[in-house]
């Protein structure tokens, strides 16, 4: 009786802890419990799917992870941003699910609160690929990060059913793929979020240069109806606008003047409140160009690296075989003329076999290798300076984007 009752409750005990979690769902539990409160086990129905059931078994839909890797994914304001979608039994959409990301929190939240994670609700799996959206006013990279992978991952599922309904043809080999070192992964991180660095200044500069009527009236129902006024407007009117998030609580001329009008409604305030807008565009007409340059400049010298490193990688072994056996390369002319010394000691020596020769050589040879070792020594710790204060750079860049562009915009807009 005894040890029916200990096996009555460990078989309890089995129960009460439900099925485990599977790896890559873990990241999605806590999203998937707001939509499915009831949500308690997930089973694998094929790659990527998964079947969601409450504790009775009951089926409550699936959930879709992606099928991309990280370095696929469309880099937000400060990273990538992993995402699923849960379907109902209906399979209609019944949630967007954001998983790992490097994402700046307070966007992510601006993200949330506009819920626009809820705008494919109701979607078949063939409707995402198609569906429009509006991005998040103040979170724009966030959002549309989210909306390239919502629309990615409908679209590779879609593809999969497609293939699986056409006469299977046996594939050719293929070479193994090369994994990304970490620095080309970064290298090719930073290149694509300098592109649309560049790209939106430059649709910025072209706007400022050519629609200066309309970009006035832009910051002016910014600055009196707030940013959602302002994209509306730009929507309608086809202009950019970006509402930077403000940083330190320091409120800006434009802010001051429309707080002050706003309080009096004079017709002096509103002009001073123009005013302010109009110096605001003139600076940013002196100060855009300038800035477009330098995140070219550094666009250019990215892609330079990256074509290094991936150059380096393609060259190490013919570069070792190059070499033979006890034949050294130097490049000053110091080291050249050793070289040389030690050749003609050498030819002596085996012309003769003299021991007095012998001593020479070995003498010379043993200085070279010292010298060469304190050269080799001195350019690898300069590298490893070098290697460590970009490292230090990349570190404080990818950590907190936005203090490192909001800086350097302080530095260009003085």
């Amino acid at each position: 009786m005894k040890r029916l009752l200990v096996f009555a409750t460990a078989v309890s005990a089995l129960l009460a802890v439900g099925a485990e979690v599977p790896e890559p769902v873990k990241p999605f539990v806590k999203e998937a419990e707001r939509v499915f409160p009831e949500a308690g086990e997930f089973t694998l129905l094929k790659p990527g799917v998964y079947q969601v059931r409450d504790g009775n078994s009951n089926v409550l839909g699936s959930l879709y992870l992606e099928t991309i890797g990280d370095s696929e994914r469309q880099f937000g304001y400060a990273g990538t941003i992993e995402i699923a979608v849960l379907f109902d039994k209906e399979q209609r959409v019944a949630g967007v699910l954001i998983g790992k990301n490097q994402e700046t929190p307070s966007f992510l939240n601006r993200v949330r609160a506009a819920r626009f994670l809820e705008s494919w609700n109701k979607l078949k799996m063939n409707e995402i690929p198609g569906k429009e959206v509006d991005f998040v006013t103040g979170a724009t990279y966030s959002s549309s990060a989210i909306h390239a992978g919502v629309r990615k991952l409908a679209e590779s599922y879609l593809k999969m059913a497609e293939d699986e309904k056409k006469v299977p043809v046996a594939p050719a080999a293929a070479a193994p793929a090369v994994p990304k070192s970490p620095e080309v992964i970064q290298l090719e991180r930073r290149i694509a979020m300098l592109q649309r660095i560049v790209s939106g200044s430059q649709v910025l500069l072209k706007q400022l240069q050519e629609r200066k009527e309309d970009e006035l009236k832009l910051r002016l129902i910014a600055a009196l109806e707030g940013p959602e006024a302002a994209q509306k407007f730009a929507k309608e009117n086809k202009l950019m606008f970006f509402n930077h998030p403000g940083r330190g609580g320091k409120k800006s001329p434009v802010t001051l003047a429309a707080e002050k009008y706003k309080a009096s409604k004079s017709e002096a305030d509103l002009q001073a409140l123009k005013a302010a807008i109009l110096a605001n565009y003139e600076r940013m007409l002196q100060t855009v160009p300038p800035h477009n340059a330098e995140q070219e400049k550094a666009l250019e010298a990215v892609k330079a690296r990256l074509a290094m490193v991936l150059k380096q990688g393609g060259a190490k072994a013919p570069a070792a075989a190059a070499s033979a056996p006890g034949k050294m390369k130097f490049r000053s002319p110091e080291a050249q003329e050793q070289e040389e010394k030690i050749a003609k000691l050498a030819a002596a020596y085996r012309q003769n076999r003299d021991p007095q020769v012998l001593g020479q050589l070995r003498k010379e040879v043993t200085r070279q290798l010292v010298q060469g070792t304190l050269a080799m020594s001195a350019a690898i710790e300069k590298k490893e300076q070098e290697t460590a204060r970009l490292k230090d750079h990349l570190a404080e860049f990818t950590r907190d984007p936005d203090a490192v562009i909001q800086k350097r915009l302080d530095a260009l807009t003085k």
